[in-house]
Order: C-alpha cells, then sequence, then structure tokens
C-alpha cells in the first residue's frame, strides 16, 4: 500500500506529542506508526521504509532510529495515553449522566508476554528452562511485563509497558534490577483514575503477592485471582471452619458439600460484562458462547490477605472427549487429590477446576466467576499484538531498540483505539447486548478501516492534485522519484 502523505485523524491523534520535537522527529513519528500498521505480513526494514510516498528514507534510518537515544518513545505514548483517557472519560461521563449512574466499572488485567528466540547476539535474554526439551535447541526469551485497562463501554487501553531487566543486563547498564511483581505493582500504582471509577484488577497466581495486594488495598481497588495451592487460612471472626487455622485453603475447599455447590450457565445473552469482551459479529450467538460451571463460595480469612471470598469453581470443557473410566460429573474432579506442583505439559479434562479468591468479601460467586474470565482479553491482545501487528518479528541487537518498537506498535494500537471511540461517539448509544461492528471489532478489523481510511485520503490528495496542470505534473514526478516496492 502507498500512502499519498499522513490523513488529517492520524495528524490529530499525535498532534499532542509532536508540539515540543524537533523537527526531523515530527516528521518521521507518524510515519513510523503507519508503516508498522500498514507493512504486509512480511515485515522488513526496507518495507517500512517505502510505505509513505514523499516520505521514503533508506532501510538502515528505521534502524538508527530504533536506536536513538533522543527517541523517548516510551513518553510518547504515555501522552497519547493520557489524551485517550480523557477522551474516553469525557464520553462515558456524557453516557453515566444520562442512565443516572454514580459509579462506572473498569477492568485491568495484568499478564506477562514473551518473545522467545534462539539468537545469542541479543541483550537482556532470559534463558528458558530446557526440562520439558532437554535434547532441543536451547531458546531464550525477553519479557515485558503488559497490562489492559478495559472501560464501560468496552475501549482496551493498554498500560505503560514495563521491561523486565535481568540482573547482568543491570549490572552492565547501572539499572536497579526489579521483578516481574514489583514491575506490576509499579503499574497498578501509576494507573490513573477518576472519582467515578470503580476498578477491578484480575490477574493470575504468579501475581499473588503482597507487594501486589498492597498496591490494591491502598488505591482501593478490587481484586482477583486464582489462589496458589500453598495458601493457607489464618485464625480471624470470619472463618467459617473453626480450627483450621494453617490449613491450606485450596485443599480445604475439596472438603465442601455438594449440597453447597450451584450450576452456573453463562452465554451471551445473559453474562453482565458482554462489552468487555472482542467477539466477532458471527460469534454472537447462544450455542457459541455458552458455559456451564458448578460454583460455591464461602467468606473466609486467608493468612497474609486478610477476609476475602473463596469462590471453588469448575469449568465444564465439552469438546474434551472421555477415556474409557473417566466420569462426566464434576464431583468426581472435585474428590481427586489436590495438585501442589505440576509437572510437564496440563493434561486436558472435561472439568477444569480453580480456586479464586476476591478482596471484596460483599461480592458474589457469579461476579467473581465472571469478573475472572475477563482475564483472557489480555492474552487476545498478546495475540493480536504478536501475529496480526507482528511484534514477534523483530531481531534487534540492543534492547533498547526491541523497547521502541514496542512502545511505537502500541502507540499503533492507541491509534486504533481512538478511531473506534470517534466511531462510537459518531454512531450514538449502541444497543442493549452489543453487536455493532465498532463494539466488536478486534484489531483486525480495525486495521482495516484504518486502511479504509488512508484509501480514502489518497484519493482526497489525487482529486485535489489532478484539478491542475501543475498539480498533475508534481504527482507524476513524486511517483516517478519513489516507484513502490515491498521486496526487500
Amino acid at each position: 500500500m502507498i500512502l499519498l502523505g499522513i490523513p488529517q485523524p492520524v495528524q490529530r491523534f499525535f498532534a499532542p506529542v509532536l508540539r515540543g520535537l524537533p523537527r526531523p522527529t515530527r516528521h518521521a513519528l507518524p510515519v513510523m506508526v503507519l508503516a508498522l500498521l500498514l507493512a504486509p505480513h512480511r515485515r522488513c526494514l526496507k518495507t517500512l521504509a517505502g510505505v509513505v510516498l514523499g516520505c521514503r528514507e533508506h532501510a538502515s534510518t528505521i534502524s538508527r532510529r530504533l536506536r536513538n537515544a533522543a527517541w523517548h518513545t516510551r513518553d510518547w505514548f504515555v501522552c497519547l495515553y493520557d489524551q485517550c483517557l480523557d477522551d474516553i472519560h469525557d464520553y462515558e461521563r456524557r453516557r453515566a449522566q444520562q442512565q443516572h449512574r454514580a459509579k462506572r466499572p473498569w477492568m485491568a488485567v495484568i499478564d506477562t508476554t514473551y518473545h522467545s528466540t534462539h539468537a545469542e547476539q541479543m541483550e537482556n535474554l532470559i534463558p528458558m528452562s530446557r526440562r520439558r526439551r532437554p535434547g532441543g535447541r536451547e531458546a531464550r526469551q525477553h519479557a515485558f511485563v503488559m497490562g489492559l485497562l478495559i472501560t464501560e463501554c468496552g475501549m482496551r487501553i493498554p498500560l505503560p509497558r514495563k521491561s523486565y531487566y535481568t540482573e547482568a543486563y543491570c549490572q552492565h547498564h547501572g539499572r536497579r534490577h526489579r521483578t516481574q511483581v514489583q514491575l506490576a505493582a509499579e503499574m497498578l500504582r501509576d494507573i490513573r483514575l477518576p472519582d467515578d471509577v470503580e476498578l477491578t484488577v484480575v490477574f493470575d497466581s504468579a501475581f499473588d503477592a503482597d507487594v501486589v495486594h498492597r498496591i490494591c488495598r491502598q488505591r482501593g481497588y478490587r481484586a482477583v485471582f486464582p489462589l496458589d495451592p500453598n495458601r493457607t487460612l489464618s485464625a480471624g471472626p470470619e472463618v467459617e471452619a473453626d480450627g483450621l487455622r494453617g490449613q491450606k485453603v485450596v485443599h480445604w475447599t475439596r472438603s465442601w458439600s455438594r449440597e453447597e455447590f450451584t450450576q452456573l450457565e453463562l452465554q451471551y445473552a445473559n453474562e453482565d460484562h458482554v462489552f468487555l469482551r472482542r467477539r466477532h459479529c458471527d460469534n454472537l450467538r447462544l450455542q457459541k458462547t455458552y458455559r456451564r460451571y458448578a460454583i460455591a463460595a464461602r467468606r473466609a480469612t486467608v493468612s497474609r490477605l486478610g477476609a476475602c471470598l473463596v469462590v471453588a469453581s469448575y469449568k465444564e470443557n465439552p469438546r474434551v472427549g472421555l477415556e474409557a473410566g473417566q466420569s462426566a460429573d464434576w464431583w468426581d474432579y472435585h474428590q481427586a487429590p489436590v495438585v501442589y506442583r505440576k509437572h510437564g505439559r496440563p493434561v486436558p479434562q472435561r472439568w477444569h477446576g480453580k480456586v479464586l479468591a476476591c478482596t471484596d468479601a460483599t461480592a458474589t460467586a457469579r461476579q467473581v466467576v465472571e469478573w475472572y474470565e475477563i482475564r483472557w482479553q489480555i492474552e487476545i491482545f498478546f495475540r493480536e499484538l504478536k501475529s496480526r501487528m507482528q511484534f514477534g518479528c523483530y531481531v534487534l541487537q540492543k534492547f533498547e531498540a526491541v523497547e521502541r518498537y514496542l512502545d511505537l506498535l502500541l502507540m499503533g494500537f492507541l491509534l486504533l483505539e481512538q478511531e473506534r471511540l470517534r466511531e462510537m461517539s459518531a454512531a450514538g448509544a449502541p444497543r442493549a447486548r452489543g453487536g455493532e461492528p465498532w463494539v466488536q471489532a478486534r484489531t483486525t478489523d480495525r486495521l482495516r478501516s484504518l486502511e479504509s481510511l488512508c484509501q480514502e485520503w489518497n484519493v482526497t490528495v489525487l482529486e485535489r492534485r489532478v484539478r491542475t496542470e501543475r498539480g498533475r505534473q508534481c504527482l507524476l514526478r513524486d511517483l516517478r522519484a519513489a516507484p513502490p516496492c515491498h521486496v526487500a
């Protein structure tokens, strides 16, 4: 694809960042982000350098920009992130005033994504365990702690990334080493929220740590996460099972009776958080979205966590076939022994059990299950970032260049979400259960919309130039000076 300049909506999106930058950077930043979004599936430096007509550079220029210390891409992303949050606040406040609601429910999902490589010269690589593949080729990986802020209207805003630095990398570059849990706590601490937003934080058991829970208590966040099998109960007035101090929570849930469990059936028509999911319009059917659970809940005081709601849940996976001797009843899985340490890959089963904890003891078991289901949205975000936006195709030796490359991709993701918000504002309030394209569209659909916007811009530029003889001569000169090329 060839672009005849930068479309005006893209220029308006980058305007707050470009005001204080030098002229070469002001000229190059929007071009770089658009080139990353519109580049073909075989991404290389030459295709990035030749997407925008009139802004074509040598292929090595792209690599130099990624290594340029004057490109403070994370600061630029934070500026655009704040701008997006302000626009979303204005849009949702108008809707909340019309519906006379005091609080707006938002969710934040935290997780770590990895990029594996067999290269040996890249910086800040983490060696992978060869326990699962003893005879396989040794691989290394980069780690990034990422967060996804999901608003009431379904906007997905990536939080500013936190890069994990190894101890050797920190010693070589004079940085302070921090664990992934500490990075997640800093990310939650830096979230800027208005007073009328109630935030629920969802993460997996890897971030079930005191430093994360401390930040959630200080900021007033509700936390939902799976309990580690080694978590124990503590003495307190809210412990329903007397004399069980020190007993492991997951083992304690196995003693619950069958009468305490209830069947929960969720689907597109009755779930509470339909706008927080990104489903394709073809999947908005009851058969596609049907899930069945067996759940039970008790209030308890967990050691080093305090009073919370403990939910034992079993989710059915009807696609898993039953072998000889296996049962289709969830109760048989409930009576199985607790696995305290996993060895090897998990084996698919008809019913998958998980013990969840919610720091809001007034919540219900159904609310906790639905909140934890939203955690899968960050896995979808990782897949779109690595596959459709091609984050996993980089071959960069300097880790600072990798960080700038990721920041540019996240700026592009913010641009797609900003265009989604513009379409939602123009179209008015969606239906009760959603279904509109601007509500359900994923990253692939948003990239197609961006490409259509760029094509309309090209047509507008061509109409303006062919009106005069001088304009036609300039257009032919530009086309002859920079013929399209997508071959490296």
